[in-house]
């Protein structure tokens, strides 16, 4: 059974699976974006960096999810207008990817350097406009159908955990724990997906994590769908029309229907530098009190921790003592909060 905090917030402890996971993007809509990982960049992650060595641990766990494999062809529904929507290929393709001599998996093994750390795979999204998909079972697959995008759905799972359970030595140090919806929203012609996919998924004997931004459809209502864990971000927060006080919003909201929170630290057009100032400031027990009573996932839009780490090393050391439980309220030039 999930457990709770005393302020209603999905529990920073949890058996079966562990606090402080990040996000690993694959691909992207720019050429600066990762699509392979490599143990010289998860370093970073995994471990906490001081003069080029590791001194302690950084986060616990890591999501792989799937944007792009090829370029201007998008697995992630977010971003299918940019290009072409992704088919059978391309969620083989990251399959291939995600096993690659020395990258994303075996990456992470070896930048775990003996720690165990959990793993997550995030199951690409049946995006309905996909009408011609593949051939899977010897059927020609559309996504107009809930059987055939169950189906696609089923096959990649199944797929994947061929090669995982092939690749033994990296259960050493990896554990995997379970599989994340894509989509942040479900709506009406999904619900049915997603409980069929949590439900096939459970029969696997593996975990179902769903990470919705604030307010989107059916958030209300997770409990439904057959979710262990649902981690909630503050939608829209950043360099746009909503101030800090929404990270406070989505925090209620995640109390009253105990959700986790995501902490969102990107750079670029979409982000303020000092974004993740107000989401550690908030997360103390003064403000909404979640940086050590709740399960938490971070999101790193348009960086890496290693450029993080090469140039703004205190947001880095900040990032670490939030993780830790260390952090004290640090204030800004026009900081609009005492």
């Amino acid at each position: 059974m999930l457990k709770t905090s005393s302020e209603g917030y999905l529990s920073s402890q949890q058996d079966g699976f562990r606090n402080h996971l990040c996000v690993l993007p694959c691909g992207g809509v720019t050429d600066h974006a990762v699509t392979n990982w490599t143990a010289d960049v998860l370093k970073y992650y995994a471990s906490y960096i001081i003069n080029g060595s590791p001194a302690d641990w950084m986060f616990h766990g890591f999501i792989f999810t799937p944007v792009s494999v090829r370029k201007n062809r998008y697995i992630y529904p977010k971003y299918a207008a940019f290009g072409t929507l992704g088919d059978l290929t391309d969620w083989q393709e990251w399959l291939n990817q995600l096993f690659l001599p020395g990258q994303n998996l075996h990456a992470l093994h070896e930048a775990a350097a003996g720690k165990a750390l959990d793993l997550w795979m995030t199951v690409p999204y049946p995006f309905l406009h996909q009408q011609n998909f593949g051939v899977v079972g010897g059927k020609l697959l559309h996504f107009n159908t809930v059987e055939d995008r169950l189906a696609a759905v089923k096959w990649w799972i199944d797929q994947f955990l061929i090669r995982w359970n092939a690749a033994k030595h990296l259960s050493d140090r990896l554990i995997f724990r379970g599989f994340v919806w894509q989509r942040e929203s479900v709506f009406d012609f999904d619900e049915k997906l997603v409980l069929e996919t949590n439900l096939y998924i459970k029969s696997k004997g593996f975990h179902r994590m769903w990470l919705p931004f604030h307010g989107s459809y059916m958030c209300l209502k997770w409990d439904q769908l057959d979710f262990d864990a649902v981690v909630t971000q503050a939608n829209l927060y950043g360099n746009s029309v909503n101030n800090m006080y929404w990270i406070e919003s989505c925090a209620n909201y995640a109390k009253h229907f105990h959700t986790g929170i995501q902490i969102i630290g990107g750079k670029g057009v979409l982000y303020k530098d000092t974004d993740l100032l107000d989401y550690f400031n908030f997360g103390l027990p003064d403000r909404s009190n979640y940086m050590k009573s709740a399960f938490l996932v971070y999101q790193f839009p348009g960086q890496t921790l290693k450029e993080m780490y090469e140039n703004r090393i205190v947001d880095y050391i900040r990032l670490y003592t939030f993780i830790k439980g260390l952090y004290s309220k640090i204030s800004y030039p026009g900081m609009p909060y005492v």
